[in-house]
């Protein structure tokens, strides 16, 4: 993520003259006001993520293409994207739901590094000065924080979980 930023500053900002360096610094309210400064930090984040769950997306599709039921829909004579778009993408999103749910925490906590380059005030910095300061409670906040985000993510995937596949049913206790 260090290398990809300085990259996008290299060229949206200091090549081009786009965008700017830092991110948009003081309230909410100043954030908002200045959304162009929130396009790199963004992207950062973005692209690396979509480039991990590309390639789990990839190997599951490419694992669920093996199997009988897709031997089974070829023989009964259905194209090629009812097979992928109506069979084949509903099981390979399966373990994609579990990394979107687990990577909720990340994405609240944000990322130390791009909050650095970008000189952007978000919880990962607020963590990392907090325990250079040794600063207690600001550390359990925000650990407390990332944990719940971490359940709710998780609950997140199982809901996805059952909406998505019928043969998965949660019994009441």
């Amino acid at each position: 993520s260090f290398w990809l930023s300085l990259i996008l500053v290299l060229v949206f900002s200091v090549n081009l003259g786009w965008l700017p360096a830092q991110a948009p610094q003081g309230s909410i309210s100043e954030v908002l006001l200045q959304p162009s400064g929130l396009i790199l930090p963004v992207a950062t984040i973005t692209l690396i993520s979509v480039a991990l769950f590309s390639r789990y997306m990839r190997s599951t599709t490419i694992d669920n293409l093996t199997q009988d039921y897709v031997r089974t829909a070829k023989a009964k004579g259905a194209g090629t994207a009812r097979i992928l778009f109506g069979h084949v993408l509903r099981n390979a999103i399966s373990p994609i739901l579990t990394l979107l749910g687990l990577s909720l925490p990340f994405i609240l906590s944000g990322t130390l590094i791009t909050e650095r380059v970008f000189n952007y005030p978000g919880m990962g910095l607020l963590f990392y000065n907090a325990a250079v300061t040794q600063d207690y409670p600001v550390l359990l906040a925000v650990t407390l924080v990332v944990a719940l985000a971490t359940v709710l993510g998780s609950v997140f995937a199982d809901v996805c979980y059952a909406l998505l596949d019928p043969r998965i049913r949660y019994a009441r206790g």
